[in-house]
């Protein structure tokens, strides 16, 4: 797990280290820029045109400028503002005269956007988003730091000293994301203040079934959901939960069109009686639902995924850390309404302290699906950022509830069982799209299995 830093955090650490080890600022942007120049410059298409702030993200597009015109590019630069800072200020009236300073964007080439960083706070104006739209003209936008003002389009963004949320907030377009360190001490970048980790492939605990184990230790996953208008959402997460490693799958609905080509899947009326079963998934294709249904589930006392139409019975109560909530955007403002607060959707600073809040105020885990996924407890965020559009299909959501419902079968904890679900479920959409392009749910539970 790698840490991720609020922008606060990062602000804070960049200044405190600065003074600590007394870093010359100067050096640390020159640095910073030639660190930028090393990693892009082999995607580089001219003429280059570099975006210029009036912080300190505005002086590394500055020393960056040098080092294209010094390395033979077509470069020019535009600057965002009159105005800057001392630093700022002092490397524009040292810019070699040969680089020109243009007024707006050509068609083609390659934008270096240097405009804001990390810090920038409140809402874009109409230059900056004038400058955002003309933008869309490149061929290729590479971000110094972060995607400025959070409406910046970009392909690459190089993070520098560390990563950090405003990267993978669900509005956010980063697109490929690079590293560099401009010379800050590596031992004290180890760590986040903000308990905040960005996962990897190998942070999957996810253990491989014994040669003895069979249906009955595998676990029996339940699914309850489907309605006569949503069908196929149960049948998604079943076959899931099956690619997934469960060994018995039942369908528990209220729909008579609910059939499933599957022989393996059971069907059969809600219960009030889920105790016999390893987990619950709730609400796939639950429409309306049945909120009696739905206590019953939590009286069980069976670990229990919550998704879709299920969210709409949670408010106030405590899961006992026993359940996992699977909200997309839309929902998870929703859940924020039934209990009373703020979904902090567009603050970096806050968001990973509001979903710990909500996580500690229901006993339960969060699962936030964006491009970036971010899970949360009551102690910790983990971000997946899986930046895959292909996982943006109908039913990609039910295979996920799946997928954390046989992993819970399989005695996995909430957290645990979160995590790697997400991991699974992002490498099979990742093979999936190596393998089709774009692709049905269908396809994607295939690679479920592959994967697992």
């Amino acid at each position: 797990m790698q840490p991720v830093l609020t922008p606060s955090s990062a602000s804070k650490l960049d200044h405190g280290l600065i003074a600590e080890y007394s870093l010359s600022e100067p050096a640390l942007i020159d640095n910073a820029a030639m660190g930028v120049f090393n990693l892009t410059a082999s995607m580089i298409a001219e003429p280059v045109t570099v975006l210029v702030g009036p912080g300190n993200n505005g002086s590394d597009g500055i020393a960056l400028a040098s080092i294209l015109h010094d390395k033979g590019f077509d470069v020019s630069v535009l600057y965002l503002y009159e105005k800057g800072n001392a630093e700022n200020l002092r490397r524009r009236k040292n810019l070699s005269s040969a680089i020109p300073v243009v007024e707006s964007i050509s068609e083609g080439g390659t934008i270096y956007d240097a405009l804001f960083g990390f810090s920038f706070h409140g809402e874009a104006d109409e230059r900056l988003r004038t400058i955002a739209k003309e933008v869309e003209k490149a061929s290729l936008v590479i971000s110094v730091d972060v995607p400025s003002g959070g409406i910046m389009r970009s392909d690459v963004t190089v993070s520098l000293m560390m990563q950090k949320t405003v990267l993978y907030m669900p509005s956010a377009a980063p697109g490929t994301i690079l590293e560099h360190n401009p010379g800050f001490p590596e031992k004290e970048l180890s760590i986040s203040p903000d308990s905040v980790y960005l996962l990897s492939d190998s942070d999957s605990t996810m253990k491989s079934f014994r040669e003895n184990d069979y249906k009955n230790t595998r676990g029996h996953v339940c699914i309850v959901g489907g309605s006569d208008r949503y069908t196929g959402a149960p049948r998604l997460a079943a076959r899931a939960a099956f690619f997934a490693g469960a060994g018995l799958v039942t369908i528990a609905t209220e729909s008579e069109r609910i059939r499933d080509e599957n022989p393996a899947v059971m069907i059969t009326p809600p219960s009030s009686d889920y105790s016999r079963f390893s987990s619950v998934v709730v609400g796939p294709g639950w429409d309306k639902g049945n909120e009696n249904v739905f206590e019953d589930i939590l009286e069980s006392g069976r670990p229990v995924v919550i998704d879709a139409d299920g969210l709409k019975f949670v408010s106030h109560q405590s899961f006992h850390g026993n359940a996992v909530l699977t909200p997309h955007v839309g929902e998870y403002r929703r859940l924020c309404a039934a209990i009373g607060t703020d979904d902090s959707l567009s603050d970096p600073d806050a968001l990973p302290y509001k979903l710990r809040e909500i996580a500690s105020h229901l006993d339960a885990v969060i699962v936030l699906k964006a491009a970036s996924v971010w899970i949360a407890d009551r102690d910790a965020v983990y971000i997946y950022h899986g930046a895959n559009p292909s996982l943006g299909v109908a039913g990609s959501g039910d295979v996920l509830s799946g997928i954390i419902g046989a992993l819970l079968a399989a005695g996995e904890k909430p957290l645990n069982a979160a995590i790697d679900g997400v991991i699974l479920h992002q490498r099979a959409g990742r093979n999936a799209h190596n393998t089709y392009g774009f692709y049905s749910a269908e396809e994607l539970i295939l690679e479920v299995g592959k994967a697992r």
